[in-house]
């Protein structure tokens, strides 16, 4: 491991677009120690191409071209090569300010946490608009992260017009190695969404407290042809996939009671963006496939459970809308005999 060094893991796929301006502004770091790590993970353009031109003209940079085995399997294998005393992770359609990562290494080298978290951009074609976190301190210790973090990133508090919501992406840390490798932390396979959240709210649960630097660092850009912002026929399958793993992380550290509301609100919410994404007219899934993927998710036994248990606290007009919800679902789809939980 060298001292002093930050392995940035970059995960590839078909970014031609973007990747560029991402490399540009990893290059321009006012912090120099860095190993820039480009896992290609077999895209079909000519982001390879761009990737070993930016080696040639940069000794820093390392490529790895992979067949496609998904994000999560490429970001494991930065984590597995790289040499840094620290890690951080960047987007391939995403770009950093220049003093990021020696802003985040300054944090780190004045405490004995092994994260440190940033504020970010949220950009389109129209504005960049800054995500700020909604508390003061410098650094949160293990109860406090749960209580402003993990609480925030597992689902919102309520449904309202205004709720705080902490988005759980690695991009927006930089993470001592010894502390990935000693929790063994790592992203899960076969999880192609918010496999990140997964990987932070783990982090975040093994660590006795962690730094934030309130400036705002790096821009995520929304990509509409990103997993997150296309049709994904998949999607659901996925979702239920982040939701089961999130519910046992949370029963497993002693939580449940504290975020059984939360992880409801997760589910409910993940019900509703599902079957938007079914009714996305520019999927190329077959109308009769998303009509069984959405009488599917509305027959869902354990959306019912979680209706019926779920405690709205803002808004009662919510709970009227959601009662008629279960109704109408009920009334087309009665509640099959199950003992699921």
């Amino acid at each position: 491991m060298r001292v002093n060094t930050i392995s940035v893991i970059v995960p590839i796929y078909n970014a031609e677009k973007y990747l560029e301006k991402c490399l540009d502004s990893l290059i321009a770091q006012t912090y120099k120690e860095l190993e820039i790590i480009l896992i290609n993970d077999g895209s079909k353009d000519n982001s390879l191409t761009i990737c070993e031109c930016y080696k040639e003209a940069d000794p820093r940079i390392k490529v790895i071209n992979k067949v496609n085995e998904g994000v999560s399997v490429a970001r494991n294998t930065g984590i597995e090569v790289a040499t840094g005393e620290y890690i951080g992770f960047v987007d391939p359609d995403d770009w950093v300010e220049p003093e990021m990562y020696e802003t985040l290494y300054k944090r780190l080298q004045n405490s004995d946490y092994p994260i440190c978290l940033c504020n970010y951009f949220k950009d389109n074609k129209r504005a960049s608009t800054p995500k700020l976190f909604e508390f003061e301190e410098a650094c949160l210790e293990h109860d406090q992260i749960i209580d402003k973090l993990i609480t925030n990133m597992i689902g919102i508090e309520d449904i309202t017009p205004k709720y705080i919501y902490v988005m759980g992406s690695v991009w927006r840390g930089l993470y001592r190695k010894s502390f990935i490798d000693e929790q063994n932390l790592r992203f899960k396979k076969g999880i192609s969404i918010m496999e990140d959240l997964i990987f932070m709210v783990q982090a975040l649960l093994s660590t006795e407290g962690m730094c934030i630097e309130h400036s705002v660092q790096y821009h995520y850009v929304k990509n509409p042809k990103s997993v997150l912002h296309s049709y994904n026929k998949n999607m659901w399958i996925d979702q239920v996939k982040v939701h089961n793993t999130l519910e046992e992380i949370v029963i497993a550290a002693g939580l449940e009671e504290k975020m059984r509301n939360r992880l409801d609100l997760r589910y409910i919410s993940m019900a509703f963006s599902s079957i938007f994404n079914e009714a996305n007219i520019s999927g190329k899934a077959k109308l009769k496939n998303r009509a069984e993927t959405i009488k599917q998710i509305c027959t869902d036994d354990k959306l019912k459970i979680v209706m019926d248990r779920v405690k709205f606290i803002q808004k009662p007009n919510v709970q009227v809308k959601i009662s008629e919800l279960k109704e109408f679902i009920n009334e087309k789809w009665p509640r099959r005999n199950t003992s699921s939980s």
